[in-house]
């Protein structure tokens, strides 16, 4: 969903907080060795596809939150509708689950096979909750006109609305990634007491 009204933003509030029940639901029924599991070197284990998140939306809320002073420091401000150009709906699209393309993982976006376990959870519970708090603070703002570069790719321009329905849609992604990672045939059993 991007959103074509101010309002909308609270349905959005509200799949940013369903995500974020669910990756600590997720988290909490693992043991260690499960959640650092991979199914081969090339792919990524449950607390990858996580860290892999919070480095996405830590780049992406430090733009959104910059773009959201300038459209107000600008006067860009509107309650709806807003318009979004045919790319953003696309690329919107595109991040949606089941994943129908496979995009290229900049360096910058590849999370650490040797993470912490315990600090991955928490730091998506913290860049979840700004999210949150951004699409809170862009209330007002005219989600269509004002714009944002990628943090990674920097020719890819954004609307602020569409910056938001990336992310959530780039979330339920590899949250429907992480759910095939744990369903596969060879995905071990937690040991008991681990």
């Amino acid at each position: 969903m991007i959103p074509g009204h101010a309002s909308d933003l609270a349905t959005m509030i509200g799949e940013s907080e369903r995500q974020r029940a669910e990756v600590a639901q997720i988290l909490a029924s693992l043991s260690t060795g499960q959640a650092h599991w991979r199914p081969s070197e090339q792919k990524w284990s449950v607390l990858g596809h996580v860290a892999h998140m919070c480095l996405v939306n830590e780049s992406y809320t430090q733009a959104i939150d910059a773009c959201i002073a300038k459209a107000r420091e600008r006067g860009r401000l509107s309650k709806g509708p807003y318009k979004h150009g045919w790319f953003g709906r696309w690329f919107t699209r595109s991040m949606e689950p089941p994943p129908k393309r496979r995009w290229v993982t900049g360096k910058a976006m590849v999370p650490d096979p040797g993470l912490d376990g315990s600090e991955v959870g928490p730091r998506f519970e913290h860049v979840q909750g700004e999210l949150d708090r951004l699409m809170g603070d862009g209330r007002g703002v005219d989600l269509g006109r004002a714009r944002f570069s990628s943090p990674f790719a920097r020719v890819l321009r954004l609307s602020l609305g569409t910056g938001f329905s990336v992310l959530l849609a780039h979330n339920r992604r590899h949250i429907w990634l992480i759910r095939e990672v744990m369903a596969g045939d060879v995905f071990p059993v937690a040991a008991e007491g681990a």
